[in-house]
């Protein structure tokens, strides 16, 4: 075997990694299917909460920064 013979491509039937190429895997059947949806459904709505949430925290801080100007601006007006 000479030195550039093994960049030369083997035929696929010689070509060993080491390590399986095809995966066992059981039979996809409607009940793995529908469990593997309801996963990602579920971490979808998890996600969007989350993400919701979020935005009522910030929400709520805004509020409460509206909530102080008015009330600097009602006793700048009533000293006026």
């Amino acid at each position: 075997m000479g030195f550039w013979d093994r960049f030369k491509k083997k035929p696929k039937d010689d070509l060993d990694l080491g390590f399986p190429t095809e995966m066992k895997r059981g039979p996809i059947t409607a009940e793995t299917t529908g469990n593997e949806n309801m996963r990602a459904k579920m971490d979808l709505v998890l996600t969007q909460m989350e993400s919701m949430n979020i935005r009522m925290e910030t929400l709520g801080q805004r509020l409460e920064r509206l909530e102080r100007m008015v009330q600097e601006i009602w006793t700048i007006a009533k000293q006026g």
